[in-house]
């Protein structure tokens, strides 16, 4: 063996944290999500209770 390759420390095909593609939601966006997820819980928990009793 002729010895170990150093590896790399800078990965340029990795997306930074800033990026557009992480970018939060503008709040129209978010108050649709947030009203699905409101719509999906309560369904849920009225389908988990019904099957209660």
């Amino acid at each position: 063996m002729s010895g170990h390759v150093p590896v790399p420390t800078e990965h340029p095909e990795v997306a930074h944290m800033a990026s557009a593609a992480t970018a939060p939601p503008p709040p129209a966006s978010l108050k649709r999500i947030v009203a699905a997820s409101l719509v999906g819980t309560t369904i849920e928990w009225y389908d988990n209770s019904s099957d209660r009793g």
